[in-house]
């Protein structure tokens, strides 16, 4: 099969394969994107099977990763236009609290199981640098798969608008978590590579730079959306400034999630009304790429790497959900959050995806220059298979804590 008819095939695959998987769900009362996943795995089988050995062109889910970066970056805008100021000055101190506790504690939880487990098999020098690797791409929470729970049920409320907060807080905080631990985990497994004031040094640079185009692009959305009323423009606009931000965050090197989260957040304070007006341009284009996204990962399905990996991957599962569960507790009692955030909050906060892969990507490609390909292949593959496994049981954690929370509209 040619590289064209491929991706055409994948394309394809994936959007009629998932209308049988979403009703098989939606019977189950689960959420759809699980049947999304279970796609991504049955369309990765199917292209192992009909791709010839002979081809030297083989299916990689890497290779997809324009539709990672435009969904990412719609997600990110997405979490922007509901940060609204008036909205965030009644729950401020208590997303701070929760997200310090919440990315904190999983960090440390995850770092110090994994380091334990891996000592047996490569001693304390490698397993300690690997663990402190494996909790910082913990602390990080993907939203994409949080927010499609939220909107497939139409949540509102207290918890839902505390949620969006901390999803916006939380890539910013794990980016600094990361970039904190991988050049001590270099320096640790004897390399000097990296230093940590440099490291440091650009992460405050990607974070400004972040926020000063993100913020320019979101000004020009509310002024122009302000002056244009037909649907199409409305859409061309909005279409054309979302993949305008993922072509810069792609050249700067940035997160497509900061870049475009700071511009919704400029649009929403702007006015509100521009914000839900560009949502909704882009709400009737963008449910294809949804599809193919959560497709993706489950095209990363690989029973090889469970059996090989499969102690390390249950352990490190395991212990982000407690680290996310109790720090988001723990975060809601310091702030004296309302009952119903302290009980469910947590459940909302499992999901891993985008932001845990890329980190883990970023991490491998130190390693490998760094001279390390072993422990380069073992973090793609177990955040590989621990991406996809979490994303198949997160949703229905992210639907109880909506419902608990009497904010889900169940009908």
């Amino acid at each position: 099969m040619s590289e064209v008819a491929l991706i055409f095939f994948f394309l394809a695959v994936s959007l009629l394969l998932s209308i049988l998987t979403s009703r098989g769900v939606s019977l189950l009362k689960a959420p759809l994107l699980l049947g999304y996943i279970i796609t991504g795995a049955i369309v990765g089988i199917l292209l192992d099977i009909s791709i010839p050995i002979s081809n030297p062109w083989q299916f990689r889910a890497d290779d997809y990763e324009i539709v990672n970066i435009i969904t990412l970056s719609l997600i990110g805008f997405g979490i922007g236009t509901e940060l609204e100021y008036k909205e965030l000055k009644k729950v401020g101190k208590t997303v701070f609290w929760i997200t310090l506790f919440e990315a904190t504690l999983t960090f440390f939880v995850v770092s110090l199981v994994v380091s334990f487990l891996l000592h047996f098999t490569m001693g304390w020098k490698i397993a300690v640098p690997m663990g402190l690797l494996f909790g910082s791409f913990a602390s990080a929470t993907a939203p994409a798969g949080t927010v499609d729970v939220i909107k497939q049920y139409k949540a509102s409320g207290n918890l839902v608008t505390t949620l969006y907060a901390v999803l916006g807080l939380d890539d910013i905080f794990a980016l600094l978590i990361f970039t904190i631990t991988l050049p001590i985990s270099i320096m640790l497994l004897g390399s000097d590579q990296l230093s940590l004031g440099v490291a440091l040094f650009h992460a405050v640079i990607e974070i400004l730079l972040s926020v000063g185009i993100g913020s320019a692009v979101g000004y020009g959305l509310a002024y122009f959306g302000k002056k244009i009323h037909e649907k199409f423009m409305v859409t061309y606009l909005s279409l054309g400034s979302i993949l305008l931000m993922c072509a810069l965050a792609e050249q700067f090197e940035l997160s497509p999630i900061l870049i475009n989260m700071f511009a919704g957040i400029v649009v929403v304070n702007r006015s509100k009304l521009i914000a839900r007006k560009l949502n909704m341009a882009l709400t009737d284009w963008s449910p294809p790429i949804y599809v193919w996204f959560f497709v993706l990962i489950g095209t990363r399905l690989d029973i090889h790497l469970i059996q090989k990996f499969w102690l390390l991957i249950i352990v490190y599962i395991a212990a982000t959900m407690l680290g996310k569960y109790n720090g988001a507790y723990l975060g809601a009692v310091v702030a004296k959050a309302p009952t119903k955030i302290r009980k469910y909050l947590g459940f909302t906060l499992l999901s891993q995806a985008g932001v845990a892969i890329g980190l883990s990507i970023a991490a491998s490609k130190y390693l490998m220059s760094a001279g390390y390909p072993n422990e380069a292949k073992l973090v793609t593959s177990v955040m590989t298979m621990t991406t996809f496994l979490i994303m198949m049981i997160a949703p229905n954690f992210v639907k109880y804590g909506l419902i608990k929370s009497g904010e889900a509209k169940i009908h």
